[in-house]
């Protein structure tokens, strides 16, 4: 166990760093916001460009997406239905409930600890599953939730909205990017590949901060059911899902499965708050960010313990 520790004890200091930076004033509050801006718009697409076009590595696996999402996707029905049927929380707040469960901060935390563990293999999975997150999860929720909030607007009509976006995502756009390169045969320049390298490598270090500084500018509320509820579907069920769709679909690299059980086991983005903001649940999404954040130094160092 302290193996274990000697590898997530130095990221969740990171974070800490971030925490304290912010909340003692050493660094100014908007400063987070402006570092993750760097990390989601300028590092982001290169790592996702890079990742499609790593030697040996499928551009796009359909199997792992159809796992993991499957999984995502299972989960965030379910928690829906449960949220609103036997909590009787509105279709609008459910939905947002249930993306904190289903929706992991893969770019700014799965990817940091993912690559301690297994490596290269995370720089596809983090591909592989913000293609699933930004693609499928979010803007599903995003249309269950704008359908309950405004009578008017069709479960459909709020999906393709959602979907009509995508272009201006960072993500989306990195993958255009690299699949033109990966299918038209285009060399990638050495002096390309080291700023890839670059970035890849400063990234991590940077996302890490960002999430502790993030953390620290969402006060704690009172802890709610919900909260306790979204901490244990994200930090718990989210990874045991997927593991099991692994179980019952194995890939032909078991390092795959342990790859995405921890990016399913790493707390829900940092702009979760920001999403519960826009339906009047802000106090607790940001309440819940935080706890569940907290939590996952111990859950996420557990789950690599269990999984050897």
């Amino acid at each position: 166990m302290l193996a274990i520790l000697a590898i997530t004890t130095p990221i969740y200091l990171l974070i800490a760093t971030g925490f304290v930076s912010l909340k003692t004033g050493y660094i100014a509050r908007d400063v987070p916001k402006a570092l993750g801006t760097f990390v989601l718009r300028i590092c982001m697409p290169v790592m996702i460009a890079g990742a499609v076009n790593r030697p040996g590595a499928a551009a796009l696996n359909w199997h792992f997406m159809a796992v993991y999402g499957g999984a995502s996707l299972l989960l965030l029905l379910s928690a829906i239905v449960v949220m609103h049927k036997l909590r009787g929380n509105g279709i609008a707040a459910s939905a947002m409930y249930a993306l904190g469960m289903a929706n992991s901060n893969s770019g700014f935390m799965g990817y940091p600890i993912a690559a301690l563990i297994i490596g290269d293999a995370a720089f596809d999975i983090l591909a592989w599953s913000m293609i699933v997150e930004n693609m499928l999860v979010i803007p599903l929720a995003l249309a269950v939730a704008d359908a309950g909030a405004y009578p008017e607007e069709r479960f459909h009509r709020a999906f393709f909205k959602a979907i009509k976006g995508l272009y201006k995502n960072p993500i989306f756009v990195g993958l255009a990017i690299g699949l033109v390169v990966r299918f038209s045969g285009l060399p990638i320049p050495e002096v390309i590949q080291k700023v890839i390298g670059y970035i890849s490598a400063t990234a991590p270090v940077v996302a890490l901060f960002v999430v502790g500084g993030t953390v620290a500018n969402f006060p704690i509320r009172s802890l709610s059911v919900e909260t306790g509820m979204i901490a244990v579907g994200k930090l718990i069920l989210h990874p045991a899902l997927v593991l099991a769709g692994m179980w019952l679909f194995p890939m032909s690299d078991p390092v795959y499965m342990l790859g995405a059980a921890l990016f399913a086991s790493v707390p829900m983005l940092s702009v979760y708050p920001i999403f519960g903001q826009r339906y009047g649940i802000e106090s607790i999404t940001a309440t819940t960010l935080v706890v569940t954040t907290t939590l996952s130094f111990f859950t996420v160092s557990a789950l690599i313990w269990l999984m050897g």
